[in-house]
């Protein structure tokens, strides 16, 4: 297989390259402990959600034997790439990177079970926060969505395909590495298998319209979108970042912090996204400010705004001309392996001094066409719609209604199965499923490309039997997209009861319909027997015998007993 294009060094005087069994090795030399590692074009984002947690299963696996007393080593798994390093003597720093390519050429897969725990104890008390609500919600099940899951593929992942997996992306046309030392020591060896260089992950996205919000995030705002990669994106983030410092913080107090990053996703596309950190009880305040500083900045970008932010970036790449050549050696690595153009300084200050305030008017228009937001409130003052709840089409099959709430019901169609409500619908066709999670007792959770799910729990559906759902639903997923979950303990499995009746109407209590049906017939038993009892009182004695309202008052004593016996006090 052919090798990838060597990067071109010009703009970094100092850093050497070479070749070492077929892996690009970055060099320069500096004085104290040596610094090198290996940065391969895997990471969390190209992976399936049946498979997540795969890269950093092998990157543990690969580390598993790693004994060095002097040395500072680790590893870390990106969305984009993963990468192990060491700091330490020369000797251990050799022996660091052999044994790393050693082992990825031979995983220690006897030990994987064990690796696995060790992740899911790691995984545990994590929350994804909004970033990870906002990449689902943006991103679907797939790609850059997968932060929001966490590695729930560790629980089906055979070592047939860790080893896969590894002998895939492992290989030496995709990796990069970088030591500081001047010259290839003897003794390293990087042989890997062959393979070839990998894409950018997928940037998916199930967003049915933008400008887009979600809502409860608590304390603050966020927003992101995905525009065009560029300088003026990279000018119109320290923009943002100006603007919300002194409309925010500096001028209104609403903010405790306030932040705006740019994150290159592929070729094409960058995220551009902005935090702002509510001050005590100014969570919408915070909204509206952040709103209208992105807003704004589609029409008019002020003179000291620009200059500000150009030359926060020209800070940037000041540091970047003052560092020494070895200090560089792993952003040009991790830049080289994702098939970045290494432009030296004095580039990227010119093309940083060419954006204009119409390039950054260009970005924030590009940004509010496409942004998704998570506040704590609806938005659809600021012109945004409701990020999208329900999906587009709802499952048509045998329905089974809720047992709790029997407005709900959950639906066994012949392509998917799908969850209605009395406002829409949550469908995940089997032709889209990416996960089902499994449980003996018949539970099972499915999970669309579009970040979708149905939870089906048999306990709490009117007809449903645990053999109704494995019947229908497992026949019709592959098994490599399974995840079995062991057995739970019965206390664990959900239990519904019937919705309870309105107050009065509760099993046992009388109705005050039929109260109202009682108290009608008194009055008119009463009526027909005390004016038939009159008639035969007068032709019995032969006068006439009037009552007045006698009548009228003993009914209605006899009703208000009526209702005081078949109703307490609480209930009338």
């Amino acid at each position: 297989m052919s090798a990838p294009t060597l990067p071109d060094l010009t703009g970094f005087p100092g850093v050497a390259l070479a070749q070492v069994d077929g892996v690009p090795v970055l060099l320069a030399p500096r004085d104290g402990n040596v610094s090198a590692g290996i940065v391969f074009r895997v990471g969390s984002a190209h992976e399936t959600l049946a498979t997540s947690g795969i890269t950093h299963l092998v990157e543990h696996l690969a580390l598993r034997g790693q004994v060095l007393s002097e040395a500072h080593l680790n590893g870390q798994t990106h969305a984009d790439v993963t990468v192990f390093h060491v700091t330490g003597p020369a000797a251990d720093a050799v022996a660091y990177l052999n044994d790393v390519c050693a082992s990825l050429r031979d995983l220690p897969l006897d030990q994987a079970e064990t690796e696995k725990e060790i992740l899911r104890s790691e995984a545990d008390g994590k929350n994804v926060g909004f970033t990870g609500q906002l990449r689902i919600n943006r991103h679907g099940a797939s790609g850059h969505g997968l932060v929001g899951y966490g590695e729930r593929g560790l629980d089906r992942i055979t070592t047939d395909e860790v080893r896969d997996w590894a002998a895939t992306w492992f290989t030496r046309e995709n990796a990069v590495a970088w030591i500081t030392v001047d010259a290839v020591p003897d003794g390293l060896d990087l042989t890997l298998p062959a393979g070839r260089r990998m894409p950018a992950p997928a940037v998916t996205d199930v967003l049915q319209g933008t400008p887009a919000y979600l809502t409860g995030l608590r304390d603050g705002v966020a927003v992101d979108a995905v525009v065009p990669r560029g300088d003026a994106g990279t000018v119109a983030t320290w923009v943002i970042r100006e603007v919300l410092h002194r409309d925010l913080r500096q001028a209104a107090d609403i903010a405790t912090s306030v932040d705006a990053g740019h994150d290159l996703l592929n070729a094409e596309q960058a995220r551009v996204s902005a935090v702002v950190q509510a001050a005590e009880g100014k969570q919408d305040a915070a909204a509206g400010g952040l709103a209208d500083a992105l807003s704004g900045l589609r029409f008019h970008v002020a003179d000291d705004d620009l200059a500000a932010a150009r030359a926060g970036a020209l800070d940037e790449v000041a540091e970047l001309a003052a560092a020494s050549p070895a200090d560089l050696l792993p952003s040009l690595a991790y830049r080289t392996v994702t098939g970045r153009h290494l432009e030296g300084p004095a580039q990227i200050r010119a093309r940083v001094e060419r954006v204009t305030a119409d390039d950054v008017r260009a970005v924030a228009r590009e940004i509010w066409a496409n942004a998704l937001w998570y506040g704590p409130a609806a938005m659809d003052w600021a012109g945004l719609v409701p990020a999208l709840r329900w999906s587009p089409a709802r499952a048509e099959g045998r329905a089974y209604p809720r047992i709790d709430a029997p407005d709900v019901s959950l639906v066994l169609a012949p392509d998917g199965v799908g969850l209605v409500a009395p406002d829409g619908a949550v469908t995940v066709r089997f032709a889209d499923c990416v996960l089902l999670e499994s449980v003996p007792d018949g539970a099972r959770v499915l999970t669309g490309a579009d970040g979708f799910r149905v939870v089906i729990e048999p306990t709490l559906y009117q007809g449903l039997t645990a053999e109704d759902v494995t019947a229908h639903v497992d026949p019709r997923v592959p098994e490599d997209l399974v995840v079995h979950h062991p057995a739970r303990a019965p206390g664990d499995v959900p239990v519904a009861e019937p919705p309870r009746p309105e107050v009065g109407q509760q099993a046992g209590k009388p109705s005050v319909w039929g109260t109202i049906v009682r108290v009608a017939g008194l009055w008119v038993a009463g009526v027909l027997l005390l004016g038939g009892g009159q008639l035969a009182a007068e032709s019995l004695f032969g006068t006439e015998i009037r009552l007045g309202f006698l009548p009228v008052l003993a009914l209605g004593l006899a009703s208000v007993a009526l209702v005081r016996k078949r109703h307490g006090k609480g209930d009338r």
